[in-house]
């Protein structure tokens, strides 16, 4: 006779509800996320190519604005350099061309180290000391 008080078994054992399929194939999971991983990897690479061509033509923008502002600048000191200009704001505060110039003449010599640019000094004639081969000490410690 069946147990009235427990219809679905005892209350510690849990249903016996079986499992459709049996056990997950680990195999089959895998191989699906490596197909979804792969399935989305070309949608990546899409967005950042796309995110990285808008990095680009913002940088190209930014380049050829500051190579305007450079064209601008270097208009402005040209400008700013020319002798006609020079000659004209030196009559407005007052200098006028000196008729008989003076030129001094120093007998001291500069500072010892010259402050010159290395390209601009004279070069230095000493060659190179030819040296022994490498070989020949090795050589002279033999008996």
């Amino acid at each position: 006779m069946a147990a009235i008080n427990h219809p679905l078994g005892h209350p510690r054992r849990g249903l016996p509800l079986p499992i459709p399929g049996g056990r997950p194939n680990l195999w089959l999971v895998f191989a699906i996320f490596i197909a979804g991983v792969s399935a989305l990897l070309p949608v990546l690479q899409n967005s950042l190519a796309t995110s990285r061509g808008f990095d680009i033509q913002a940088s190209e923008r930014q380049e050829a604005q500051l190579i305007g502002e450079i064209s601008l600048l270097e208009g402005e000191v040209a400008s700013l350099t020319s002798i006609t200009r020079i000659d004209r704001r030196a009559q407005e505060i007052g200098l006028l061309p000196v008729p008989d110039p003076i030129y001094v003449t120093v007998n001291e010599p500069g500072p010892a180290p010259a402050k010159l640019p290395s390209e601009y000094l004279p070069k230095s004639g000493a060659k190179p000391v030819p040296s022994s081969p490498w070989w020949k000490p090795l050589v002279g410690w033999l008996p």
